[in-house]
């Protein structure tokens, strides 16, 4: 799906720093190749509430309460009311920006540029409703002035100009009481004092903002998706991109290989990649005599309920049948009917699939 995500973000920040809306594309990944998860709809709650502990608590680190968060995300969404589209990217721009932490995608951030933020969207009707109420404490938490730059660090750390003086002041006065001509040769040296106390607190606050993006993991696109569709079970979700079409993925489910079988639609052909997949798993079984192979197929929403529920047991029963022809014991491979064989609210190339999971 081609889109023009810059363009976009900047129908509402005109300058809008490209490498930052380049990194959320990335950050969301696979999420943007799916028309339905690369939109927010805010009348969806699971869907404002996903934005909320995914993005703004898991991603951009905020501990502020859900009320002010879920403010936040409100306001965004009044912001973009008359927009039909309501791009994920844009959505993430404009709540990274109000909270000041633009920095976590490679952008500058600030208090000045957060308040601006804060401001446009109490403009417009987001932060307080009619009341016209502007909450500065809750628009920018504390954590983003430790995250708004390096530059920022010398002078937020540096003491007071009084300060310093009375220090500097004692050893030179004491100093001149012994000579006069040397203790006006030492007037440097509070100057050089005060460049080592800046130089050591540069030093560590870019190591500490240096931390603090190393902190947050770089999402990966299972992440993204994990976090647009929301499966019922996060174990469950692939951990490689999902094949167009027929395919086999090899992965872990709770420190035990798993298969998962994808399929062309309306086809129960098996893709010859499974005798390379399997491989995982017949070591698994050859190390665990008592393990046996859980087989169970499913299907996409779209067509006739019942030809998809013969379709999703004909799907199984190809896989079993691979697998008793790559050397798996025919008592070893069971048949396993799932309490929904029908996905929903996921891409349907991922839903045309068959699960083979280890039990025991």
């Amino acid at each position: 799906m081609a889109e023009d995500w810059l363009a976009d973000v900047r129908k509402y920040v005109a300058d809008a720093d490209e490498n930052v809306v380049s990194a959320i594309v990335k950050y969301l990944g696979i999420a943007l190749r799916n028309r339905d998860s690369s939109l927010v709809s805010f009348t969806d709650t699971k869907e404002t509430d996903r934005v909320r502990e995914n993005f703004l608590k898991k991603k951009l680190g905020l501990t502020d309460d859900d009320a002010t968060l879920d403010a936040a995300i409100a306001g965004v969404g009044e912001r973009m009311k008359e927009d039909r589209t309501k791009n994920r990217v844009t959505v993430y721009y404009l709540l990274a920006q109000h909270f000041g932490l633009l920095t976590l995608f490679g952008g500058a951030a600030g208090a000045a540029g957060a308040a601006g933020a804060a401001a446009g969207l109490a403009a417009a009707g987001g932060l307080d409703g009619d009341s016209g109420k502007d909450d500065d404490s809750s628009a920018v938490p504390l954590a983003a002035a430790g995250l708004a730059g390096a530059s920022a660090i010398p002078a937020a750390a540096a003491p007071p100009p009084a300060d310093p003086a009375p220090t500097a002041a004692s050893p030179q006065t004491a100093y001149s009481s012994d000579d006069g001509e040397k203790s006006g040769g030492m007037g440097w040296l509070p100057w050089l004092l005060l460049l080592l106390v800046l130089a050591a607190l540069l030093f560590f606050g870019l190591r500490y903002c240096s931390k603090q993006d190393a902190a947050v993991a770089p999402a990966t696109d299972e992440t993204a998706i994990g976090e647009t569709v929301a499966p019922a079970d996060a174990a469950t979700a692939p951990v490689a991109a999902i094949p167009e079409g027929a395919g086999v993925v090899a992965a872990d489910r709770e420190g035990k290989p798993m298969l998962t079988v994808y399929f062309d639609t309306g086809k129960s052909e098996v893709s010859n990649d499974l005798t390379t997949a399997a491989s995982s798993v017949k070591a698994y079984l050859d190390s665990n005599p008592a393990a046996t192979l859980a087989v169970s197929g499913y299907n996409d929403p779209t067509g006739n309920a019942a030809a998809n529920a013969e379709l999703s047991k004909n799907r199984a029963q190809s896989v079993k049948a691979a697998l008793e022809k790559l050397g798996f014991a025919a008592d070893k491979v069971v048949l396993e009917k799932p309490a929904e064989a029908t996905t929903t609210g996921t891409d349907n190339s991922a839903a045309r699939r068959v699960e083979v999971t280890v039990k025991g």
